[in-house]
């Protein structure tokens, strides 16, 4: 359930009811799918759910300019990767002791369980930068252009990371026995990540 920050006043964000959005109906359509982005990103859900919290308080102290937007799903997906790569440079939470101790909660298609644990665990060893550039390509299926706003980098720097985040995938994945190019490629399920997004 979404509660105002008690540090805001509710007249910060403007009339909820008024010329925009409401944000408590944004936040219940969004957090779920917000929370399974953040779950990509860091490996864990209990630090899923605090990424998402934060995110979601971020964007209620600015929703007055926010709701105005074409599209205030493009701002929350920046709030939330930008959290999450300011974040790692802070706690490094990739490394935390218990990180993806839960993984089992996450429930495997029935065709092949293995498959997207093992994607799931290959992209936990990701950089996190590289990790972000990946979740928003494949996951979010968002543009090389896109993921360049959501990250605040630029087009060669996502060109870049998602080439290198895919060679990385790949041995990560040959490593452990599966075949990337079979398993993820155009005879399989596209991409690893394409794979998370059609399964999930």
């Amino acid at each position: 359930m979404i509660r105002t920050p008690v540090w805001q006043d509710v007249s910060d964000a403007g009339d909820a009811r008024g010329d925009g959005l409401d944000f408590d109906d944004f936040a219940r359509s969004r957090q779920a799918h917000l929370r399974r982005t953040a779950h990509l990103l860091c490996g864990d859900w209990h630090l899923a759910e605090d990424l998402t919290q934060t995110a979601l308080a971020k964007l209620y102290a600015v929703w007055r300019r926010v709701r105005q937007l074409e599209s205030p799903d493009g701002y929350a997906r920046r709030v939330l990767y930008r959290t999450f790569i300011d974040e790692t440079r802070r706690r490094r939470w990739w490394e935390r002791t218990g990180a993806g101790a839960d993984q089992a909660d996450v429930v495997a298609p029935a065709s092949d369980p293995d498959l997207r644990l093992t994607l799931l665990d290959a992209l936990r060893q990701l950089p996190p930068r590289g990790r972000a550039v990946l979740v928003l390509r494949f996951w979010e299926d968002q543009s090389v252009e896109a993921t360049a706003a959501a990250l605040g980098c630029s087009v060669g720097t996502v060109k870049s990371q998602t080439s290198r985040g895919l060679g990385t995938l790949r041995t990560i994945l040959a490593d452990s026995g599966k075949d990337f190019d079979k398993d993820f490629g155009p005879g399989g399920a596209g991409t690893g990540t394409g794979y998370l997004r059609a399964e999930w």
